[in-house]
């Protein structure tokens, strides 16, 4: 086992919502021994985050000019000791396609709440804590009924909905860095 706590984001494009949620991650963990990427689950060319995004990420004090999306295809997740979606079809991708553990691979949602119900891990180091975070909402999950809503993809829709979106992703993976590593 590494000792570096590795996170995945995944999204469609990975161009909005998977930006907003690793450049947060990547801000908020800085200093700690936490590794972020994101991928897209479409196959598309590498491009910027989209003008939305880019648009959006002062108002969280965060900088997606140097991002650049990358397709999940071809990529081995099964180290990854976090793998993050926003919806059901991230976390099946992630899984059937590029090999993440299953147990490891949740709607942030799911996470969240699942971390918010828990008691919280024992202070066994950061990087461990984590990890023990992380089993403790697969148990939780395991246990839970009902299905855990989804950030859905703002693409086309009203600015509004960017917005929201992004108020969304932001404030729910702030949340996940203080349940993982506060």
């Amino acid at each position: 086992m590494s000792d570096e706590f590795e996170v995945v984001v995944i999204c469609s494009g990975n161009r909005f919502r998977s930006p907003i949620a690793e450049a947060t991650l990547r801000r908020e963990t800085d200093g700690l021994p936490v590794r972020v990427e994101s991928f897209g689950t479409m196959d598309l060319r590498s491009g910027h985050a989209l003008s939305e995004a880019l648009e959006l990420a002062p108002t969280y004090d965060l900088d997606l000019v140097a991002h650049r999306s990358r397709p999940l295809a071809g990529q081995d997740l099964s180290a990854a000791d976090l793998v993050i979606g926003f919806e059901p079809i991230h976390v099946a991708t992630a899984v059937v396609g590029a090999h993440a553990q299953r147990g490891h691979t949740f709607l942030i949602t799911e996470l969240v709440a699942a971390l918010e119900a828990g008691p919280p891990p024992p202070e066994n180091g950061v990087v461990e804590r984590a990890r023990a975070a992380v089993r403790q909402a697969d148990e939780a999950r395991n246990a839970a009924s009902g299905a855990a809503p989804e950030i859905a993809d703002p693409m086309g829709g009203p600015a509004a909905g960017y917005r929201r979106t992004a108020e969304g992703v932001y404030s729910l993976t702030s949340r996940l860095v203080e349940l993982l590593f506060r």
